[in-house]
């Protein structure tokens, strides 16, 4: 496969990127790692006349604020988020999720934003259409799903991995702009709309992401199901965080995320609650999955079926909860 024709531009700043986009109009692409827009471009998923790299502008090292918060650059690549010793003290599920990513080659080309603002896939839309699909589907102009060939809308999945454990972590995020710099919550700038995914409007960049200071008193587990771990993408991921009392046994407060299964991450409260307030052992938390399996409704994708998905989501968050808690679980 070839890539089209494109012009090609590199810039030296996020803002001058942002510019560029702006002024540019619907043909023109921003490129990072570009291990997910390329494949696309050769699919002829989207075919820009131009592409805007940021490949000029130096990704900045983690930093700590004065009030002990974690500020990241978008632009690092996945290996370095996964090798980070100031990321992994502050943050290990987040080296986990990003180690969990495609392969070593992918990791040391992708970047945490990138990852955070991939395009929603879907296993009829992701390939060539050259040769078939005279009726185009929802997410390409129609009016048709073809995996569910009764459906409504489109039902295309987003699948990145450190999505769940940065909102399990409250990550914030900085956006530029044309009109300027925004902060917001990370689970905010996700639309749950596989046409629309993201909110941000022509010419906003994701640039920064912000961790919170870390609990004295924390326990956090990721979980990456996949048939073929480094060649797919995920079935299902799952990540929790679990703020403890003094005791490290009972929950203060809880955040359950999992990705993989709708147009958004998506976080599971009624779980959460039933771990909120209670000291945690296998019969809580075996409670707690239940309820994330009954919350939440997984889209069936790439050959996987509801049924099949709500049980993994099950055993998955089972499998983090017990994880984060390791041997006090059993008490």
């Amino acid at each position: 496969m070839h890539l089209p024709k494109f012009a090609y531009v590199k810039v030296s700043s996020v803002a001058e990127a942002s510019g560029l986009l702006a002024a540019a109009g619907g043909q023109t692409c921003l490129m990072a790692g570009g291990t997910e827009l390329l494949p696309r471009m050769k699919y002829g998923l989207v075919c820009p006349e131009k592409l805007i790299s940021l490949k000029g502008v130096a990704a900045e090292a983690p930093a700590r604020a004065a009030d002990g918060s974690l500020w990241l650059d978008a632009l690092m690549t996945l290996t370095a988020v996964q090798s980070s010793s100031l990321i992994q003290a502050a943050a290990p599920i987040l080296t986990t999720a990003a180690g969990a990513v495609g392969s070593n080659e992918i990791r040391n080309m992708a970047t945490l934003g990138g990852n955070l603002c991939q395009e929603s896939r879907c296993l009829y839309y992701n390939q060539p259409h050259d040769f078939q699909f005279a009726t185009p589907c929802f997410k390409r102009g129609g009016r048709q799903c073809y995996f569910i060939p009764a459906g409504k809308k489109c039902r295309a999945v987003f699948m990145a991995d450190t999505a769940p454990a940065l909102i399990c972590l409250e990550a914030k995020i900085r956006i530029m702009g044309p009109g300027g710099a925004r902060i917001i919550p990370l689970e905010q700038l996700y639309r749950n709309d596989s046409l629309r995914p993201f909110n941000l409007v022509p010419g906003e960049i994701l640039s920064r992401i912000m961790l919170p200071d870390r609990s004295s008193h924390r326990a956090e587990a990721f979980a990456k199901f996949s048939w073929r771990p480094g060649f797919e993408f995920s079935a299902v991921s799952v990540a929790a965080v679990l703020d403890l009392e003094e005791d490290r046994q009972t929950c203060r407060h809880a955040r359950i995320a999992a990705g993989s299964i709708a147009a958004a991450p998506l976080r599971s409260p009624n779980a959460e609650a039933v771990l909120t307030g209670k000291r945690l052992n296998t019969e809580w938390i075996a409670a707690a999955a239940d309820q994330a399996a009954q919350e939440i409704r997984p889209v069936p994708h790439h050959g996987y079926s509801r049924a099949y998905l709500t049980e993994c989501l099950r055993v998955q968050v089972r499998r983090v909860l017990s994880s984060a808690m390791g041997p006090l679980a059993k008490t």
